[in-house]
């Protein structure tokens, strides 16, 4: 997948017709100065702008090949354009994931939607509670994603974590993040 073609045609045309999205996954981990090999894009879209969307897809050379009420996937036969992940927006939790998105510059002149840090760890502990031997790589992101936050000089919004972990029972996992990256403790 080409990443500047995608976010300059793609996710610009999203922009332009005022799609509510934010990319997830490695490339919002990218977005936020960590490195992590990736071959597709992930996105968290809302629900509302599911149609409206398709149709940007479709005449950008995407086609669907997998579609629920909660996930969609869309290729593209040209190998630039690669394939699109999306989850989507429905639920209380993930509006407000997409309302609190920033837009973040990733190449000169391209600006993007991403999910803040706090909810990219939020659904990186959904994806491990869901899939547990992705637990190694999905820690080690949320790690890179704490580490990110301290470079940045950007507080960690240890609260909005907190909600997460406790809906999956995962406090144990919360204390050892912030006994590792809590400078306040």
């Amino acid at each position: 997948m080409d990443f500047h073609l995608v976010t300059s045609t793609l996710l610009r045309e999203f922009q332009t017709q005022h799609i509510n999205y934010a990319v997830i996954g490695g490339f919002a981990l990218g977005s936020w100065g960590v490195t992590r090999a990736t071959i597709d894009m992930d996105l968290l879209l809302l629900v509302d702008d599911a149609t409206r969307a398709e149709k940007i897809l479709t005449a950008q050379s995407y086609r669907c090949i997998h579609k629920t009420e909660n996930v969609a996937q869309y290729v593209s036969d040209s190998v630039p354009y690669g394939s699109i992940d999306i989850l989507y927006a429905f639920r209380e939790v993930s509006r407000h994931m997409l309302a609190r998105s920033v837009e973040v510059d990733v190449v000169e002149g391209v600006a993007i939607r991403s999910l803040v840090p706090e909810d990219i760890i939020g659904l990186k502990l959904q994806a491990l509670v869901n899939e547990p031997a992705r637990e190694p790589r999905d820690l080690w992101d949320m790690e890179a994603l704490l580490l990110a936050r301290k470079r940045g000089g950007e507080q960690v919004e240890w609260e909005m974590l907190s909600e997460y972990f406790d809906l999956f029972d995962r406090g144990d996992l919360l204390a050892e993040l912030r006994r590792k990256h809590d400078e306040t403790e």
